[in-house]
């Protein structure tokens, strides 16, 4: 449900074209850098929808990608379900908390809260904590402060999701020893199986706008695919600071615009 005049006055379907290439692009970022889905958000806002329904209506791109990774890896044969049944309820829990409580506050708050955390997110792509942190030589069994992070890393997926693959992969990485593709195999499983809970809430909760959620998801897909056979890869960090730009602007702009 795109305001009737957005992008200065054109028609919505001016505004749902934009939308599905900036799904595109954000295809292409997620398979050449990762952190794509950071660019989502802002985009849904900037386009009229409320940042309630826009946090909700991401998540029909997120439970279509995810469904398609999901399927990807298992015909491959990369398949984690063991490592994925003992992190998946914690994960759901801690999901199922996040997306009522973002359902539940105003669109002002979320406008202050989403903005501080895409502002966030830039510093940490500039910084990147994670390369201080060095995984254990063989993966460690999922213990009780992996159960507890999966919990927290759930929180933080439910209510805003964007960006939420960097501190999963870190979890099954840099803490438990995975090796990148197997916990990139378990984290789309993760993915798809909190998703699943959130967004029905989202849906009962009237913070979905479907047909945007499709043009997006069609979008990213078209942008993974595309991303996936050009092999653009050199070109990573350039793409990386793209999206540390494009994402510190975005909630440098949200705050400034929630506080006046």
């Amino acid at each position: 449900m795109l305001a009737d005049a957005t992008l200065l006055g054109a028609p919505a379907w001016v505004g749902l074209l934009v939308l599905g290439l900036a799904g595109a692009v954000a295809g292409v970022i997620n398979t050449i850098a990762g952190g794509g889905s950071l660019l989502a958000l802002p985009v849904l806002v900037a386009l009229g929808l409320p940042p309630g329904v826009a946090n909700g209506t991401m998540r029909v791109g997120v439970a279509v990608q995810n469904v398609t990774s999901a399927l990807t890896f298992h015909s491959r044969g990369v398949r984690q379900y063991g490592l994925v049944l003992r992190l998946v309820l914690p994960m759901v829990l801690g999901a199922a908390v996040g997306t009522v409580l973002a359902t539940r506050l105003p669109d002002d708050a979320l406008r202050v809260v989403f903005g501080a955390m895409l502002a966030g997110w830039a510093v940490a792509l500039v910084l990147r904590p994670g390369r201080f942190l060095h995984p254990p030589e063989h993966p460690r069994p999922a213990g009780p402060v992996a159960l507890g992070l999966a919990l927290l890393i759930g929180l933080y997926g439910g209510f805003l999701q964007a960006g939420v693959g960097f501190p999963m992969l870190a979890l099954l990485v840099l803490y438990l020893g995975h090796s990148p593709v197997h916990a990139n195999a378990a984290k789309v499983v993760l993915i798809l199986a909190y998703t699943a809970i959130s967004l029905p809430l989202f849906a009962l909760a009237g913070q979905v706008a479907w047909r945007e959620g499709l043009v997006l998801a069609a979008g990213s897909m078209a942008g993974g695919w595309l991303g996936a056979h050009l092999q653009l890869r050199a070109g990573a960090k350039l793409v990386r600071w793209v999206v540390v730009v494009a994402v510190g602007i975005s909630g440098i702009a949200m705050l400034r615009g929630a506080l006046g």
